[in-house]
């Protein structure tokens, strides 16, 4: 089923196999004609919809959605009925009339309401296009399979008026009555489709409902006074009930485990009393340990949080997402007038002005920190969410006399004491370290729109915050309302920022950016960046005990996240002469828990826990000495790891090791080139046919343990412990000798970067001590005996032209070029039936390489003619792959990518890093040159510049 559109949602039915009955095909080819009309309509830019106007859609859309409730046996006009017994209604014209009905509302609405009025109402759920002009007038002639409606003169409304005039005021009560009748029926509906359309049609009906109640003074119009009243009745009739199947569901938890409370009658204590409630901390430990019991073993409530029997964690919940998206959606479109409706009793002495549900409050919360179903979870964050948007609405609601209301529920998200905000902070506090990315989204999502909505107000209203609640707060000050919330929020907002989905991480970006830029001081001008850094500096305990928390939790994920939020803490504020002082106590800490994800079975976990202990010993040398031998033992490892970008970056952390403790690490380091460097000749020999038949062989792949996002199958573990991930990141193959050449390239590129010119760490080497290392790294690479050669030949095209940078042009064409170059020519030779990363690793090399010394020049250092010729060629091809490409049009960036085209250049490095070392330039600010200094593109690492606006 495809609702997109109402065409593609009614063509549907007609493709539907097997087939539904010729009422139900009737009936749609009917409406299919007049949404076709539509599409016509708004190609000749008419105003007013057809839908409105003829009364036939009204009357097979009401068919529809009885035969989709009855069967087709309640139909009076069906002709082509069996005779034999009806069957069960099937739901798929159920789901189209539903969602015809939510159209044909949205459309009255729309009529009804001022031109700039917002007539679609919130619906969360997959982000499909909707579709405006589908198809030509002929295509929906074919595809309604009524072949006269060609022939028809079709007249479409001049006005407004006479669309209104298609339907009566009785008509539209009628139809409203039907279709609140049905939504109360099918609340609870087994197709989950059915349910998530009927709580749009709570959003659309309550959106008409509020149309008519705000004209009601504005125009005097005895008619739409009576409309507006029953629309407005209906509508709160709508939501209680499904505030009642909410509780209903929370009560009796799973369909399995709800059986025992079918007898039950009594529903007073549906939801747990306010006396009944646990305190946050208790609440926490519940979620943790799922210990919430009553004598008998049972669950008091059943807000379960563990999965019973074989059922997973996305099914046997029922109804209860969908009255969450029903509530949303009658929050959203009531806007500020929802708390007229909320709660009904009077606020108590001290209290806010304008009460809100409480017992909705406390349902909301269990469900997006207690449920189990992440779905139900997000659902919830989203309730909140409307509520946020509803409080900005009230102080801008109008009586009947036309004047502005008093309401005040924006003191609802100020004030410290508020039941709501108190919510949405404690739901933000779990939501935004939830283990499913759905989830944390939503809570970014959120955690934005709490934090800019108080903004927003407290910039366009400043005389309102001493009024907006009735305790007299001074509101005045943001640490009332604002920062007072940071050491609860922001940990978990900093952490996201490099959480490994992408929306979260861009989304987590921006949030900060937008609330540090707001709330910045404008008589400091030397902070353009707002006073993120500051924040996060003042808050150092929050947040480092939160991030050790992470380094410990059971996605690996979060666990990879949290390396590269400690490993920024050290790089932004322990190399920070004004606040590096705030971090000095907790830094013992991250280091342990640094060095326990050293340890970690998953591989990028390791990675990024390397990476981050080298940072932190240039950033406190005195504090990691202690831990130096482990450290140095572990980057030894990782140099020789199975994984390339773990050599690497184990390269780069002994680096930054070297530049803070000197020549003593110095020399362990040149102990392990010298004994790991030549390690490819002893690599066992191989023919790649031989290696093929190993890759391809049946039974090797046979029997595997297979990993998926909703697999059930044993997780990736850490330290032994059970462990949740979506794949397995842990290496079980031995290491092989080649792959501790490989690191070595790394460590020799790291070293001549650093080392080989005068810098602040007092080291530098000499041509007599690179030389030996560079010969004997060209003579290692020349092997050919097994296939991974060329993969090693490819790490070596890839960081020499480096190499060349930090060494100088002079003293890198006087020295050590002649070494390559036969080695070079030889990888471009197609005779040599070289990988093609090689080939194309060692063009570019020989492109850089060129231009650094002199195209005259290198070519000058070819001895023979067929050398020349090969490189003229490589030469030439490279040429023509960058006109090809310069011609080619690029596409836009999507959406989920980088939020930028940001591209930046870090000393010509082949891989740009958010950690530099001490003689590294500081980060460059997103929007800065792309290109390094060879003309080469370099792409920025995901999440780098991360406090760069703090």
């Amino acid at each position: 089923m495809d609702f997109s559109s109402n065409e593609r949602a009614l063509l549907s039915l007609q493709g539907r196999t097997p087939k539904l009955p010729p009422i139900v095909q009737s009936h749609a080819a009917k409406l299919l004609a007049i949404v076709g009309r539509d599409i016509m309509k708004l190609e000749k830019d008419l105003s007013v919809s057809t839908m409105i106007a003829d009364p036939l859609f009204v009357e097979s859309t009401s068919a529809l959605l009885n035969i989709g409730t009855h069967g087709i046996d309640v139909d009076p006009q069906d002709n082509h009925r069996s005779s034999s017994s009806s069957s069960s209604p099937r739901w798929e014209a159920l789901a189209v009339a539903f969602h015809l009905t939510a159209a044909y509302l949205q459309e009255l609405t729309a009529l009804h309401s001022p031109p700039s009025g917002h007539t679609e109402v919130y619906m969360d759920g997959p982000r499909v296009p909707t579709i405006i002009k589908e198809m030509d007038e002929e295509e929906m002639i074919t595809a309604a399979g009524t072949e006269n409606i060609k022939e028809e003169v079709v007249t479409f409304p001049s006005s407004s008026a006479s669309a209104a005039a298609a339907i009566s005021d009785d008509q539209l009560i009628s139809f409203c009555t039907l279709v609140i009748q049905l939504c109360h029926t099918h609340l609870e509906h087994k197709e989950p489709r059915v349910r998530s359309l009927v709580a749009k049609v709570v959003g659309q009906h309550a959106k008409l409902s509020k149309t008519f109640k705000t004209k009601v003074g504005v125009e005097t119009n005895s008619s739409d006074v009576e409309v507006g009243n029953i629309l407005v009745k209906q509508s709160i009739t709508l939501y209680k009930s499904i505030l009642n199947s909410l509780y209903d569901h929370l009560n009796s938890g799973r369909e399995d485990d709800g059986k025992d409370s079918d007898n039950d009658n009594d529903k007073s204590n549906i939801i747990p009393s306010s006396s009944e409630m646990k305190t946050n901390e208790d609440q926490k430990k519940d979620t943790d340990t799922n210990t919430d019991t009553v004598e008998g073993g049972e669950n008091k409530f059943k807000y379960s949080k563990s999965s019973d029997g074989a059922l997973d964690d996305t099914t046997g919940w029922r109804a209860l997402e969908t009255n969450l998206f029903g509530i949303g959606s009658f929050i959203q479109a009531n806007g500020g007038h929802y708390f007229e409706y909320s709660n009904s009793s009077e606020a108590e002495e001290g209290e806010l002005d304008v009460p809100v549900d409480e017992q909705l409050l406390k349902s909301v919360e269990y469900c997006c920190i207690t449920h189990i179903n992440r779905h139900v979870r997000a659902a919830g964050i989203n309730v909140l969410e409307q509520m946020i948007h509803s409080c900005y609405d009230s102080p801008h609601v109008q009586d009947q006399s036309g004047k502005s209301s008093s309401s005040n529920a924006m003191g609802l998200l100020y004030h410290p004491q508020s039941h709501l905000r108190k919510t949405i902070v404690t739901v933000l506090r779990t939501t935004l370290s939830d283990n499913w990315s759905q989830v944390r989204m939503a809570a970014s999502v959120l955690c934005r729109v709490f934090y800019v909505t108080m903004l927003d107000y407290a910039e366009q209203y400043p005389e309102s915050l001493e009024t907006c609640t009735s305790l007299g707060a001074d509101l005045a000050d943001r640490d009332v309302w604002l920062t007072s919330t940071y050491p609860i929020l922001l940990p978990q907002m900093c952490l996201n920022r490099f959480y490994l989905a992408q929306g979260v991480k861009l989304y987590s970006h921006d949030t900060w950016r937008i609330l540090f830029d707001r709330n910045r001081d404008p008589t400091l001008p030397s902070k353009p960046s707002g006073d993120g850094l500051e924040s996060v500096a003042m808050h150092a305990g929050a947040v480092c005990r939160y991030y050790v928390k992470m380094c410990d939790a059971d996605n690996h994920v979060v666990r990879e996240a949290a390396c590269q939020a400690v490993a920024e803490l050290a790089n932004k504020i322990g190399r920070n002469e004004d606040y590096a002082e705030y971090l000095t106590p907790y830094v013992v800490t991250l280091l342990q828990a640094l060095l326990m994800c050293f340890h970690d079975e998953s591989w990028p976990v390791r990675d990024e826990a390397c990476l981050a202990c080298g940072i932190f010993c240039l950033a406190y040398p005195e504090e990691c000495e202690p831990e130096l031998p482990t450290l140095f033992s572990r980057w030894s490892e990782q140099i020789t790891d199975q994984i390339w970008s773990v050599r690497e970056d184990a390269a780069f952390a002994l680096g930054d090791a070297i530049e803070a403790y000197g020549q003593t690490l110095l020399e362990k380091a040149m102990q392990i080139l010298k004994k790991d460097l030549s390690s490819a000749k002893s690599e066992p020999a191989m023919s790649r046919e031989e290696y093929k038949r190993r890759q391809n062989d049946i039974d090797s792949h046979t029997n595997s343990q297979l990993y998926s996002c909703g697999s059930l199958a044993p997780k990736l573990r850490k330290g032994g412990a059970g462990r949740i991930g979506c794949s397995s990141c842990d290496v079980t193959r031995p290491k092989a000798p080649w792959e501790a050449t490989d690191g070595c390239i790394y460590l020799i590129r790291e070293l001549i970067e650093r080392f080989s010119n005068p810098n602040t760490s007092g080291i530098v080497l000499s041509d007599d001590v690179i030389l030996p290392l560079i010969t004997e790294l060209a003579e290692t690479c020349r092997v050919r005996h097994f296939p991974q050669s060329d993969d090693l030949r490819t790490t070596l095209w890839k960081n020499l032209p480096v190499m060349a940078r930090a060494l100088g042009k002079q003293r890198f064409k006087r020295i050590y070029l002649q070494t390559f170059m036969d080695m070079m020519v030889d990888n471009l030779d197609e005779k040599n039936h070289a990988s093609q990363l090689s080939v194309h690793a060692a063009g570019q090399c020989a492109e850089e390489l060129s231009n650094l010394v002199g195209p005259g020049i290198f070519r000058g250092r070819l001895e023979e003619d067929w050398q020349r010729e090969i490189l003229d060629n490589a030469m030439k091809e490279r040429r023509q792959q960058m006109s090809m490409r310069q011609m080619t049009p690029s596409e836009g960036f999507s959406p989920f990518g980088p939020a930028e085209a940001s591209l930046a250049a870090v000393n010509g490095r082949p891989k740009s890093r958010t950690y530099k070392s001490k003689s590294s330039p500081s980060n460059s600010h997103p929007s800065v040159d792309c290109t390094s200094t060879d003309g080469s593109l370099q792409l920025q690492v995901p999440g780098s510049g991360m406090i760069d606006s703090l």
